[in-house]
């Protein structure tokens, strides 16, 4: 509880060896129960070593399949800790497999596809006081739904989507039929983070609202740091990303010092990458953040989560200084993109991450490029879609301006068209970026009345001003700096110039602030 894993791993250590030999007949209970609280001690202060071995211990000299099973759930976190999903799947199914249950080797997304509905529509018919008041009391089924969620997360990185999916619903529908545990919370909160789209945005929200007050009756801190990386995987997109880049740097702390270190990072991972789309902090000192973790992760021998990371901070040292003085030589194998495993989910941060990279760095081109890359592989209706669909369309129509070329006019209406529908939802988030693309598109289109152009430039910056988005407002007065440079009306463009200049310095992005001091010294 004092969270020294370490010194708490020695005690337990002690206390082992005090038992006599035989202690496994004639201490059974006490034996069990120590070697689990040593293994888990071991596990938390990084010394997987040592962990497994007692793991392996348990497993041989417990008397039944009921008293395995925690050895068996953290030795399947150790699996996922280290990088070995496809070791996590394989003791997962094996586990339920001996609870009786069914696992398939595969299933098709036209079963998936029916399943999704029917849970969402078992949720609506059965949620409600009566089924929040009956409580699971068969162990073997918390037991299963417990295993289906940690098998979930392997799959997650080792199986396609739709593997997922099916047992996420599986252990949903298991729930539902059959009462509420201390695992039904994230196994609701797993189904929101799969099933959320633009068009049922709304009910999945409350679903993961509901999640988090049912978590609370129960009080168990194991669950609350995969319940915060799951609720921001989904529902969360529809709070502010600065919000949740806060609250999961904060369940970062918490399961770091709880023993959960898997969650931990995942949490770290996901609140960087929210860090990084709004600004939430300074480049200089989100890349500071961004080498502890890596730090730690030499410490916590997590070389999937390593991967991330470093995709992560190419990223901000390229926003600071292109990496001429931020970057390190950190070479990565990115996968391929038709591997179902942690290649291709790799795969799709790193076309995301290029997007974003090179749109703020001005090549256009490459922007392109892997725009179509990452829409070729993502999820179709999901929220971090709309992020790069924002700078697609502002990459669109650049690309128009240097060109003439006025083909690419319709995908940007239908970029407009699908971002007045996710502005409705998370107005926090995309507000901004839709009327800034309205703009642009006014603009580029022969839209010279300037009033006009002029309040439809300073609503995105008062919008981005508002969302705390200092990257995307010194990017709307850029915008708006360049229509009037356009205009030839020089003194309103050196003003937008200047206020774009002071976002980007507050920013911590060297690079663009050099790009707007050049504009700005051909102007005066």
């Amino acid at each position: 509880d004092g969270c020294d894993h370490k010194m708490a791993y020695f005690y337990f250590l002690a206390a082992v060896s005090f038992l006599p030999d035989d202690s496994w007949e004639s201490y059974y209970d006490l034996s069990l129960r120590l070697n689990v609280l040593m293994a888990r001690a071991a596990n938390s202060s990084c010394q997987y070593d040592e962990a497994e071995l007692t793991l392996q211990r348990i497993c041989k000299r417990a008397r039944c399949l009921q008293d395995k099973l925690p050895a068996y759930f953290l030795l399947v976190t150790i699996f996922l800790s280290q990088g070995h999903p496809n070791q996590a799947y394989a003791t997962c199914s094996s586990i339920l497999t001996q609870l009786g249950e069914t696992v398939p080797e595969t299933v098709t997304t036209e079963t998936v596809g029916d399943m999704i509905p029917e849970t969402l529509r078992m949720y609506s018919e059965v949620y409600g006081d009566d089924w929040l008041g009956q409580k699971m009391e068969d162990t073997t089924l918390c037991n299963i739904i417990k295993f289906y969620s940690a098998m979930a997360s392997a799959a997650y990185f080792c199986k396609p989507s739709h593997m997922v999916a099916y047992f996420v619903c599986k252990m949903v529908q298991l729930s539902l039929q059959n009462g509420v545990c201390q695992y039904t919370p994230l196994a609701l909160m797993q189904l929101t983070s799969i099933v959320i789209r633009i068009d049922n945005a709304a009910f999945i929200h409350r679903i993961a609202k509901n999640a988090l007050a049912l978590s609370e009756k129960f009080g168990s801190s194991d669950e609350k740091t995969e319940l915060c990386v799951n609720y921001y995987m989904g529902a969360g997109h529809l709070d502010s990303y600065q919000l949740g880049a806060n609250q999961l740097r904060k369940a970062f702390l918490s399961g770091l010092s709880s023993g959960n270190a898997n969650a931990a990072f995942y949490c770290a991972g996901h609140g960087t990458h929210f860090s990084t789309i709004s600004a939430e902090t300074d480049l200089p000192s989100l890349l500071l953040q961004i080498d502890y973790y890596l730090r730690l992760l030499e410490i916590y021998k997590s070389e999937m989560a390593k991967k991330f990371f470093l995709c992560y901070r190419e990223t901000v040292s390229t926003l600071i200084d292109r990496g001429q003085s931020t970057g390190i030589d950190a070479k990565l194998s990115y996968g391929d993109a038709s591997d179902p495993g942690i290649g291709n989910k790799l795969l799709e941060v790193f076309y995301f991450h290029q997007v974003f990279r090179n749109y703020w760095i001005g090549y256009s081109e490459r922007c392109h490029h892997y725009a179509k890359k990452f829409f070729a592989i993502s999820k179709p209706g999901h929220f971090f879609m709309y992020v790069i669909k924002f700078y697609h369309g502002l990459n669109s129509l650049d690309m128009i301006k240097k060109q003439a070329n006025y083909s690419k006019i319709k995908e940007v209406d239908e970029i407009i068209a699908s971002m007045k529908v996710v502005a409705s939802h998370a107005e926090s988030n995309f507000r901004n970026k839709l009327e800034l693309l309205e703009a642009e598109q006014y603009g580029v289109t022969g839209g010279h009345n300037r009033a006009v152009a002029f309040h439809a430039y300073n609503t995105a910056i008062a919008s981005a001003q508002k969302a705390k988005f200092i990257h995307e407002q010194g990017l709307a007065c850029e915008k708006a700096g360049f229509y009037c440079k356009r205009m030839k009306d020089n003194a309103k463009s050196l003003i937008y110039f200047n206020q774009a200049r002071e976002c980007y310095e507050k920013w911590g992005s060297t690079v663009k602030v050099d790009f707007i001091q050049k504009e700005v010294s051909k102007l005066m």
